[in-house]
């Protein structure tokens, strides 16, 4: 399913126009990124679904595949996603 089926699910389920139910999954994306954005630590429960969680993963020296030559990656704040106890047995 991608973005456009299931704003076409909600509309329908919802009883409401594709219009409103785009809006309304574009406003949960948007609250979801911003409170990941915040870094490391934050997160978005969602109950009987799961947990959005932004993890920071620190620079480290890898090596180049090519040269082999020794280089840092960089820092970064990721999202991550843990599937709620009833999401895991489906």
């Amino acid at each position: 399913m991608n973005k456009k089926e299931l704003v076409s699910k909600l509309a329908e389920h919802l009883d409401m126009s594709q219009s409103a139910a785009g809006d309304a999954v574009n406003g949960m994306i948007d609250i979801i990124v911003g409170e990941l954005k915040k870094g490391d630590g934050h997160e978005v429960n969602l109950p009987g679904f799961g947990k959005f969680v932004a993890k920071h993963r620190p620079s480290r020296e890898m090596r180049n595949p090519q040269t082999g030559k020794p280089m840092m990656s960089k820092a970064k704040t990721s999202a991550q996603f843990k599937p709620s106890a009833g999401l895991k047995d489906l």
